[in-house]
């Protein structure tokens, strides 16, 4: 009879290619929602943190606040150069900056990381209540209490009311539940390739 031994213990590898603690935080910055995050299960989150990025200087009013939120592969860097916390050019380099269409001479742009995102903001990468990552008991979340989170961000920075909130595909989906959940704090509205819901 042939007997093996098994392996050393090794530690398991990373559950997804999502930012972890201690890599390069890039252009991120971060606010934490110290309440737990009601969920629209009625369930509620704790700990939850979003990543973002910002360009331009907000007004004393912040009402050059524009609010652009990424796709589902997205993440908040929006704009700006690769290198270490962003392996990739930003995904709207082209729109965002001085003399762009979104020029930071004039508007405060805000990208956050979507709320059970895996670039920064708190998701299934990140450490539960118990201190292991959350993995497969992370709690659904809609695309409400994703825009929930957003407005936590939004109190955090001092903007009342988004001059305009850009969303495309999923984003786009976000920017629609701005508009409809909290009309009082949407401005002008830009969807891209989003439809009302998901099927």
């Amino acid at each position: 009879m042939n007997r093996t031994t098994a392996p050393a213990a090794l530690p398991l590898p990373p559950a997804s290619g999502g930012r972890r603690e201690g890599d390069p935080p890039g252009r991120r910055r971060w606010v934490t929602i110290e309440d737990p995050l009601p969920l629209e299960s009625g369930a509620r989150l704790p700990g939850v943190r979003l990543a973002y990025e910002t360009w331009g200087q907000r007004a004393a009013d912040g009402s050059n606040a524009v609010l652009v939120l990424h796709a589902l592969t997205g993440d908040s860097h929006v704009a700006g150069p690769a290198g270490p916390g962003h392996p990739t050019p930003g995904w709207w380099d082209a729109l965002v900056g001085p003399g762009r269409a979104l020029d930071t001479d004039r508007w405060f742009v805000v990208a956050p990381n979507v709320l059970g995102g895996c670039q920064g903001s708190t998701g299934p990468s990140s450490p539960g209540p118990d201190g292991a990552p959350w993995g497969s008991r992370f709690p659904c979340l809609t695309v409400r209490d994703q825009v929930a989170a957003e407005a936590a961000l939004a109190d955090a920075l001092r903007v009342e009311r988004w001059a305009a909130v850009i969303g495309g595909s999923m984003g786009g989906m976000r920017a629609l539940e701005w508009a409809v959940g909290r009309p009082e704090r949407t401005g002008s509205l830009l969807v891209l390739a989003a439809p009302a819901a998901a099927s």
